[in-house]
């Protein structure tokens, strides 16, 4: 059991954290930034770093990281923090934060909606 913490403990200050785990692309190998096994970036048992039961970082239900509906941080309807409308965080249109052809498109535009 403490081999078993302290791997997880040594694989959670690898720069792999930079990828979504959640929705993770890349080498699912041991030792990869997308390995899904027990201590791995990627592991989605319970208190794992892709967990997505409740309270985990993953989970996409009501009040979770992920959750999509209305007042989540992944809303994109209209008044939400990814809504692609006139207005909105994420409006690519003339003069909205997430027009491409603006210079300062990296600055301007939310890396959430840059999808």
């Amino acid at each position: 059991m403490r081999l078993l913490t302290l791997l997880l403990v040594c694989f959670m200050t690898l720069p792999a954290y930079a990828v979504d785990v959640c929705a993770c692309k890349g080498n699912k190998k041991p030792g990869g930034a997308c390995y899904a096994g027990v201590g791995g970036p990627a592991y989605a048992g319970v208190g794992g770093p892709a967990y997505a039961g409740v309270g985990g970082p993953c989970y996409a239900g009501v009040g979770g990281p992920r959750y999509k509906g209305v007042g989540g941080k992944r809303y994109a309807g209209k008044g939400g923090p990814l809504y692609k409308g006139v207005g909105g965080a994420c409006y690519a249109g003339v003069g909205g934060p997430c027009q491409r052809k603006h210079r300062d498109y990296l600055k301007r535009c939310p890396e959430a909606c840059r999808n």
